[in-house]
């Protein structure tokens, strides 16, 4: 049956989500993980094994107690198992790579005398666990009619750079430029590696679009849109701007701020506002293809584009109601 209607209470912002609409289309949803909006099932996951955050990757003792992402992975294979023979949709989210990386042993062994080595590590054994899922998945015959997802929620960067000390919540390329794996033979063209930027706010559209569900949205469109299209047709061009949301955990001057950034083929125009004193502090703009590691701020001397995506940027803080996108892209001339 049906969700009772969340609408009624006004809490629609949090429940127009592909999830919800699958579950009500029929799907049967699980989520297995971090999910970090909360301890509880929202109410749209039939299985739920979930946490909100920072529970030890080792569920006793490291090293001679199971290790969670292995446990995890275990629990979205007895789902799959489950449900094969249905439509379903799972959201696996582990919570590694993420301090302390300590992976099991056997994964560190490629990647002695490497710097960041617990990371690289921390990596394969997520390969190595997705590899178990897709096992599964031929093995129940439902492999190449599954549409599979393999992305991030950030990217990381160890050198020094201004924003949280932890090199996650900011928009330089290393760590706002993160991967994006889609299979599905016969909905998506194979072997292909796109160049054209994308949102993960596009990956609702794409996956509502790919099982034929049609959302009731009541809190207004979509902000992102369906890669199936241009995919299949192969234009990989920019459609647009790609826009970045940062709250930075530990700011610059010991102050917290937050981030917005606009980033098209070309340009990239990172905007901050800082909450204590509190003001707005000049930007940064990089010529990505002359400087692709962003280490020459051309902000003072590109007045006409800052301009530009200043007003790219307004404008679509008032298309998505994000008001510090609209002060942010008014402050540098739009």
């Amino acid at each position: 049956e049906p969700i009772v209607d969340p609408f009624r209470d006004g809490r629609f912002r949090l429940w127009e989500n592909f999830p919800f609409f699958l579950h009500n289309a029929g799907y049967e949803t699980g989520h297995i993980g971090k999910w970090h909006l909360g301890s509880g099932n929202p109410g749209f996951f039939d299985t739920w094994k979930s946490f909100n955050s920072t529970l030890p990757h080792w569920i006793g003792e490291p090293h001679r107690s199971d290790y969670r992402p292995d446990v995890h992975t275990e629990q979205g294979i007895e789902f799959l198992e489950r449900n094969a023979g249905r439509r379903f949709f799972l959201y696996l989210s582990y919570y590694t790579p993420h301090e302390p990386d300590d992976p099991p042993k056997r994964f560190l062994e490629q990647y002695r005398g490497v710097e960041h080595a617990g990371y690289y590590a921390s990596v394969a054994n997520l390969d190595w666990n997705v590899g178990r899922l897709l096992d599964t998945l031929r093995k129940r015959g439902v492999l190449d009619r599954t549409l599979i997802i393999v992305t991030t929620e950030h990217g990381r960067t160890w050198s020094e750079r201004p924003g949280t000390t932890e090199g996650m919540c900011i928009a330089y390329e290393e760590a706002s430029r993160i991967p994006l794996l889609l299979r599905c033979p016969g909905v998506l063209p194979e072997g292909v590696v796109w160049r054209s930027g994308v949102s993960l706010v596009d990956l609702m559209p794409t996956v509502l679009e790919a099982a034929r569900v049609v959302p009731v949205l009541r809190g207004g469109g979509l902000h992102g849109r369906s890669l199936l299209p241009d995919l299949r047709a192969g234009r990989d061009q920019w459609r647009g701007p790609v826009v970045m949301e940062n709250i930075p955990q530990r700011g610059i001057d010991g102050s917290y701020y937050d981030e917005r950034a606009i980033r098209t083929e070309r340009w990239k125009l990172i905007l901050r506002k800082f909450d204590v004193r509190p003001e707005l502090r000049p930007g940064e703009l990089y010529d990505l293809p002359a400087d692709p590691q962003e280490a020459r701020n051309l902000y003072e001397s590109q007045g006409p584009v800052v301009r530009e995506l200043g007003t790219a940027l307004r404008q679509w803080g008032e298309r998505t109601a994000d008001p510090l996108a609209v002060e942010l892209g008014r402050y540098a001339g739009g």
